[in-house]
């Protein structure tokens, strides 16, 4: 088949889908489509607003605090770290995408009726929904990329927490990290959209200083909404010798830094 251009970003109104040829050679076929297609199903969007991936870093009150800290310390304590989990959040789970509820207004989801789940945790492993799925080389879903199923196979869970940020934090910059998410997650505070991300094994950390603790705003109660989607196109670049499991599988804090200047990445070279 002839070399066809990579797909720009642009607009949704046309995808791309892949076909199979003779001898496992692979190639993109444009395919017109008169309407968007949902992000979870766009090889084009894998992050909205996500901050860029850098090493890990916390915040800290002092040189002390960072020499005395422990490897095994996942979230250490310090007044410019809030840790989310380990607790118990509001969730509910959807058999399908068109089933999962909306976000309505500052109060975010309406959970009245909700149950709770422990967070961190994968909701297969919680019981709740399908079981786990293992595979070694196959897909769980029809292989037919970047399209994935829109049908019961494909689960969505949705969380909810609410939070109090400090005080001292106000005029200071605020980041949200959620270290874990399969397949892929929208987040919002207080109803509005914080961002999107894609990636199950990377830290998907957010700016929401606008939404928290700009200058000139009070400490207050936040809502914390974040709605998981079981498959996404980019499952197809996750496929392994692997358990399949979904939801909010690592620990969720945020973290506060000085407005002003702060070390965002670092790196090491060697000359070894």
């Amino acid at each position: 088949a002839a070399r066809r251009p990579w797909p720009t970003r642009g607009g949704l109104t046309s995808c791309w889908s892949y076909r199979r040829v003779p001898y496992n050679f692979t190639y993109l076929t444009r395919m017109p489509t008169s309407k968007p297609r949902e992000r979870w199903a766009d090889e084009a969007c894998f992050e909205v607003n996500r901050e860029r991936m850098h090493v890990p870093l916390r915040a800290y009150e002092s040189r002390a605090a960072v020499l005395g800290r422990r490897l095994c310390d996942e979230l250490p304590a310090g007044p410019w770290l809030l840790a989310l989990t380990p607790a118990r959040w509001s969730f509910s789970l959807a058999s399908k995408p068109a089933d999962a509820p909306s976000v309505s207004g500052p109060g975010g989801f309406d959970a009245a009726g909700w149950g709770d789940l422990q967070v961190p945790c994968s909701w297969e492993v919680a019981g709740v929904g399908s079981k786990p799925v293992y595979l070694n080389e196959r897909y769980p879903f029809k292989l037919d990329p970047p399209r994935v199923p829109t049908d019961e196979r494909n689960e969505v869970g949705s969380y909810q927490v609410s939070f109090t940020l400090p005080a001292r934090w106000i005029g200071r910059r605020s980041y949200l990290v959620l270290d874990g998410l399969g397949s892929a997650a929208t987040v919002w505070i207080d109803g509005a959209e914080v961002g999107y991300s894609q990636d199950s094994r990377l830290p998907a950390e957010f700016e929401v200083t606008k939404l928290v603790s700009a200058e000139g705003m009070s400490a207050s109660e936040h809502v914390l909404s974040v709605q998981v989607v079981r498959y996404s196109d980019g499952s197809y670049l996750e496929d392994q010798d692997q358990w399949w499991l979904s939801g909010i599988q690592r620990h969720c804090f945020l973290y506060s830094k000085p407005a002003r200047l702060a070390i965002r990445d670092f790196a090491v070279s060697t000359t070894v």
